[in-house]
């Protein structure tokens, strides 16, 4: 909770359960990673990331525009 990620390399992470609430997640690698099920996330952090096609994101939340 709260951690720094930023940049992070957590492609193709398994992130379910992780509580993500108040982690700053700006320009940190989410291709692939799994957050099916990770707390406290939001759109704001998602769109400050880098994800892709393969990026499962909890219910919810929506695939940022620029992950395209």
């Amino acid at each position: 909770q709260g951690a720094d990620l930023f940049k992070a390399n957590l492609a193709d992470a398994d992130l379910r359960g992780a509580s993500l609430t108040s982690s700053f997640l700006k320009q940190a690698n989410l291709r692939g990673a799994d957050l099916s099920t990770s707390q406290g996330l939001t759109q704001d952090q998602l769109c400050e990331a880098i994800g892709d096609e393969r990026t499962i994101l909890p219910e919810g939340l929506a695939r940022p525009e620029t992950w395209k």
